[in-house]
Parts: C-alpha cells; structure tokens; sequence
C-alpha cells in the first residue's frame, strides 16, 4: 500500500510524533534568540549575500569619493619650570601642582577669544575654506579644530590643527602662535614698566631728599666748627662723625624696612591699575559652563530622547519619515533645539559677566593682600621708627648741635640706604625684563608632507560593518516582525491549540540510501500522527478529519494524503481522501490519476458520488479528486450540498479525510472545517506566521468548527532523529 512512487511525488514536509501539551509554566522565547540568526541566514543568504557586497561596494565608494585628507600641522612650545633669569634669579614657586596651574593656564590662553580674535583678524587665515563656511569660526576652533596638548611628562606643549590644505595647516598654527607670544609680552611688560614707572619716582624722590640731607649736614659742621676749631680734628673727625654709630643695626632694619614698603605700594598700585581694565575669560570656559547649566542639560536629554524614538518610529514603520509621529517628533526636536538656541545665547553673556566678575573678585581678593601686607609694613615702620627716636633720646654727646649733626648722618645713611635698594630693585627689573620668557617656541609649525589618513580606515571599517550588519538587521528585524514558527515550543507557547504531532521533512531527491532512511523516518512521523489521534479520541467520535493549513505551501496536501494512507494501512479499512482544494487541486497529481471527474462536479449535480470516488490507486485508499471548477466554489459549497455528500461517504469508509483550501485565502474551507467531526490545522516550520495560526483558529471558531490540535510540518530529518531517536525494523 505504501508505494515509494507516492511518496517521492510528496512535497517535502515535516510533522512529530505524540501530541504534547502546552505546559501551564512554559515561558516566551527571547525576541532575538540564536535561532532566529539561523532562520534568517538559512532563509535570506541568496539575497543577503548580494546585497551585502552591493552595499559594500557603494558604501565604499562613497567613503572614498567623499574623503578628504587632512594635513596636520604641528609646533611645540617649552614651559620651564622656573622663570630664567639673565642676572637676577627671580623667586617662584616650583612644585608639581604650581606647574601643571601654569601649563593649564597657558592652554587656555592659546585658545582664549583675544588670541583667536586677532588670529581670525589675518585675512589669509579668516579666508581659509573650512573657518570661512562655519558660522562660529571661534567657537569650532576652541572646541575642535585647535588641539593643545601636553607631550607626555615632559616639558613640551603641542599645539596642531589639521586641515585640508598642508599650507594652510602650517599657517594657522603659527598664527596662534605668534599672536599668544605678542599678547603675552604685551601684559607683562606693561607691568613691568608700570612698577618701574613708580620705583624711579620714588627713587628720584629719595635722591631730592638726600641732597637736602647733605646740605643740612655740611651747614651743621660749619656752626660746630666756628664754635670750636679743635673738633674738626677730634669730635667732628673720626670720633663723632666716623666713629661706630650705636644705632646703625636700628638705622639698616629701618631702611630695610622702609624698602619695603615702597615695594608694596608699587605692586598695589599697578594692581589698582589692572583692575581697570575687566578680566578675561576664555570663551572655552564659558561654553563649558553654559553647557553643564541644568537647564541646557534638561534640553539637551530631551532631544536625545526624542531623536531615539524617531530613530526606533524610522525603523519600524513602514511609512519612514512620512509617518505622523515620526513628523511630530521632528517637529519637537526643532523647536526644542530652537529653545535651547536661545537659552545658549540668553545665558552666555550672563555666565561670562559672572565668570568675569569671579576673576574680578580674585583679583580684588589678591589686591585687599596686598594691601593687607602694605599696612602691616606701615605698622613695623612706624614702630621702627618710634623705636629709633626712643634710642636717640637716650644718646648723650658734646652739646645739641653735635647731637643734631649725629642724626642728621644717620638720617642720611638710612635714605641712602634705602635709595641704594630702591635702585638694586629698579636695576633688576629693567635687567630682567630682557630675561628669556618662562614659554618659549621650542619649534614653529612646518607644512606636513603626509595626511594624517591616507586611507580613511575608520570610516571603511565603518562602512563595512554597516554593510555587514544593516541588510542583516532588517532580515532579522522582518522575521521578528512576521514571527515564523521556528519549534515546536514556539508553537506550544503562542498557539491556543496542542501541538498532536511532528512531521520530518521529506528528501528533495529521489534515489540512494540516505533517502530511503529520510523516507523511513517521514513514514514513523506521520504513522505516529495517526496513533495520537486516534488514541487521544474516541475512535467514534472522529471519521471525517478536515486538514487545513493558514495559507497554501504549508504542507497540508502532503500530510492529508500519507494520513490518509497511514489510517488505511492501520486498520486494514477503506479510507476516502477528498481533494477539497477545488482552485489548486493537488491530490490527483500525488495519486497520478484523472482530476475529473471529481468534486466540483457532485456538487454541480453530473455525477453521482461514487462515480467521483477514484478507486484504481489502491484497494484501500481511494480518491475524491477536485474535479475541474466551473462556478464559484462559494455557491457550489452554500447550498448544503457538501454535507450531503459527506453523509453518503460516511456510509462507505471508516474514515475520510479532507484535504481543504488555505483558510486564509479561501473561505470555502471553512464550511468543510465545519462538517467536519475535527479540524487539524497544519503548520510549516520555518514558513506558517503565528499570527496566521491565531487568526486561522479564530475562524474556524467562529465558523462552528472543532478544531483539535496542530502539527508542525517541515522538521529537518537530524533534528527529528536527534530528539525522537530512530527504531528501524527488518523489511
């Protein structure tokens, strides 16, 4: 009865053994398991492989049709340690954390808006193509085109900018530059002219009093000499005017002192000079402030939020970027980033007046120490020189005048004292102003003969996993979208109905060994079909059995005519397969026998049933072909007619099985579900959708069917060997 010639005419199909239940604490399989990479890549390889190279290919090319090297252009400056110094060492602070404050400062400085200002002020480099097209040249130069960095742990700093031009590169780079070397000399030596400004006004002041001084001392010897000609070889020789001065340590501390102090109010006033002037603040540091603000922020993750979910609407929806979320969406990112547009221009003039006037407050807080200090000197003086005339109250010499004149000389040395430090001070500073700078160009910028990419290879490997993934992707995201049947607990978990059975697939080719084991395993998979339904029934209640499948290449024609045969084969009775599938009838080709008459013509009325029935294949299994349809198979099959039928074959044979048209497709098949005793709904591995399945369930519900369990058709021959094992038996 089971004639391998039947068997190799079947479509390939798959089915299983014993129903299983769906257990009550089965759980969803993960969205992206392994298994959908396999489907995908065992489904879509003939198109994905294609299309991966085109999108390469054209990827490729358009990376390198749009690359444009760039030439970056490099000059290092040296920041020593300490200040050099020509004659005069200068006194400052060498450690670690001092250091890295002034090389932070003098990175700021180099990207600061005076420098740039005067930079971008250079037509040759204002007229550069890539600062002339941005709209904040400044901006871009501060954040990303200039890049100043430290070299390593040494004394080196890097300044570069890379361009498209080598030229051009190298002349910006110098730019910066010289205008940060021109800015910084211009500050320091109008410091420098304005302390010394005030120490030689000082010093020519001191030198005035000096000569009074003399004066006095002279007029004071001429009055003690006329008095008493023998002083002028004694008291007024070496004993008075020469002799040790008792006071002299009192005298030097004094002047020392009073040097002092001058130095103080030097360095206040030039600080009094400087707070004029408003402070200034690297536009880098204002933008990083207007950027951490709360508000900026909040706007900023808003607007990423919202890119996400058009990015997420532009993957899903098959209308892109004409679906209406995904236009409203845009429509909040504009006018969110048109906010906070203005919410950037409405704060940073208000974070550099408060950054301003931070420096501001530093500078005034440096200024209040200083006076601070100015005042404390004023006290020692004042206590120095109470301390002196104490002292010289106490002294006791030859008469008043010889007194006064004893003063009047230590008066003298201590404004020569005083005037001789004044001018070791001035001296220094007009010496040291020609020292070397602290930062000194330890090398100019030259043009760069070689671009920094020859080969964009980040963007290429960009490119190709691009390509590699995107076509994937889609694959994956489509069949995640349709959700196949991909297991028999895929069918479990989302189907409302058991699973009765699995179906192995049958070979593709006809001839060899391997087909004969792979068409003995199809055999014990559709014989283990029909043990399960028969013993999960009452062998009453089920005669006509309806096979029905969601839509058509599901295997249901295949898995009707072999349970058919199976049933027959079992129970040694009769058994009748009607091909229901009056629009593409299939089971006269399976059995190679005659399509009329068939079906379509009992129904029309010009034949009789059992001249319909089509005994010449087997004794056993006999054949109701389709017949060839002439009218709508809905008034063939609306007017009772096909129940009658059935009623008379009910009389004829055991059982009957109907080999039904895709439920989906045609509703037709629904009024056969429904004459039916049971319905059995078969799905194709790795082809039925599951929302197919639901919907095919749900209809043959509402049509009064009875639905009584589904089988999964297709399963690969190892992977139904591997899980049911083989039992072969002597032939």
């Amino acid at each position: 009865m089971n004639q391998p010639g039947f068997q190799r005419q079947l479509p390939s199909q798959r089915m299983s053994p014993a129903g299983h239940r769906r257990s009550a604490n089965s759980t969803n399989h993960a969205d992206f398991s392994p298994r959908i990479f396999y489907a995908v890549i065992a489904r879509w390889w003939k198109i994905l492989v294609p299309a991966t190279l085109l999108l390469l290919a054209l990827s490729s090319a358009a990376v390198m049709m749009t690359f444009e090297p760039k030439y970056r252009a490099f000059a290092q400056l040296r920041i020593n340690e300490s200040q050099p110094f020509v004659a005069f060492e200068t006194a400052s602070s060498t450690d670690r954390k001092s250091v890295e404050k002034f090389v932070q400062t003098q990175i700021e400085l180099l990207r600061s808006q005076p420098v740039l200002e005067m930079v971008l002020s250079r037509p040759e480099i204002a007229n550069i193509s890539e600062l002339a097209r941005r709209q904040d040249p400044m901006r871009w130069l501060q954040t990303e085109g200039l890049i100043i960095t430290p070299v390593n742990e040494s004394e080196l700093l890097s300044v570069s900018y890379a361009g498209p031009s080598p030229d051009k590169s190298a002349d910006v780079v110098n730019a910066v530059i010289d205008a940060y070397f021109s800015m910084r000399k211009d500050k320091q030596d109008e410091q420098t002219r304005q302390i010394v400004q005030m120490l030689e006004s000082e010093r020519q002041r001191r030198a005035r009093e000096i000569t009074i001084i003399q004066g006095e001392i002279r007029d004071l010897q001429k009055q003690l000499v006329s008095k008493d000609p023998t002083l002028v070889a004694t008291a007024i020789g070496p004993d008075v005017i020469v002799s040790e001065n008792p006071l002299k340590n009192i005298q030097e501390n004094l002047a020392r002192s009073q040097v002092e102090k001058q130095i103080l109010e030097a360095q206040v006033s030039a600080m009094e000079n400087s707070l004029s002037e408003q402070a200034d603040v690297p536009s880098v540091l204002v933008e990083r402030a207007v950027a951490e603000s709360e508000e900026v922020q909040r706007l900023n993750n808003d607007i990423a939020e919202k890119r996400t979910m058009m990015g997420q609407i532009l993957t899903a929806s098959a209308y892109g970027e004409k679906d209406p979320k995904y236009e409203k969406l845009a429509r909040d990112v504009q006018r969110l980033e048109t906010t906070l547009q203005m919410l950037r221009n409405q704060a940073r003039p208000r974070i550099q007046e408060e950054m301003q006037a931070f420096a501001g407050l530093e500078r005034q807080k440096e200024l209040r120490d200083l006076k601070t200090q100015l005042e404390t000197q004023n006290l020692i003086v004042q206590s120095m020189v109470r301390t002196y005339e104490a002292k010289v109250k106490e002294a006791s010499l030859s008469g008043a005048q010889t007194m006064d004149l004893r003063f009047k000389q230590e008066e003298l040395l201590r404004e020569q004292e005083v005037f001789n430090v004044i001018s070791q001070r001035t001296m220094e500073l007009r010496t040291e102003m020609n020292a070397p700078n602290r930062v000194s160009v330890w090398h100019t910028a030259t043009i760069p003969v070689e671009p920094e990419e020859k080969i964009p290879v980040k963007l290429l490997l960009l490119a190709v996993a691009g390509s590699l993934t995107v076509p994937f992707g889609l694959c994956v995201l489509w069949e995640r979208s349709i959700r196949r049947v991909s297991s028999v607990e895929e069918l479990q978990t989302d189907s409302l109905l058991p699973v009765v059975g699995e179906i192995a697939r049958l070979p593709s080719h006809v001839g060899g060994n391997s087909v004969r084991y792979e068409l003995g395993l199809f055999e014990e998979s559709i014989d283990s079909l029909r043990t399960g339904l028969i013993l999960a029934h009452n062998p009453e209640e089920i005669q006509v059995l309806a096979v029905v499948s969601a839509v058509s290449g599901e295997g249901k024609s295949s898995v009707s005519s072999q349970l058919a045969v199976s049933l027959a084969r079992s129970t040694g009775q009769p058994t009748l397969l009607i091909d229901g599938d009056m629009r593409s009838p299939d089971a006269h080709r399976i059995f190679q026998l005659e399509l009329e008459p068939g079906l379509s013509n009992v129904l029309e009325g010009t034949c009789s049933v059992a001249e319909a029935i089509n005994k010449s294949w087997s004794d056993h299994v006999h054949v109701m072909p389709a017949g060839i349809l002439k009218r709508s198979p809905h008034k063939l099959l609306g007017t009772g007619e096909f129940k009658r039928v059935l009623d008379e074959v009910r009389t004829m044979y055991r059982y009957i099985v109907i080999d039904t048209p895709p439920v989906l497709a045609a509703s037709e098949s629904l009024v056969m579900a429904r004459d039916s005793d049971g319905t059995l709904i078969c799905v194709m591995r790795d082809v039925s959708r599951q929302s197919h399945i639901k919907m095919t369930y749900e209809r043959l519900l509402t049509s009064g069917a009875k639905p009584i369990g589904t089988v999964l058709n297709g399963v690969p021959v190892r992977q139904y060997a591997r899980k049911y094992g083989t039992y072969d038996y002597v032939k």
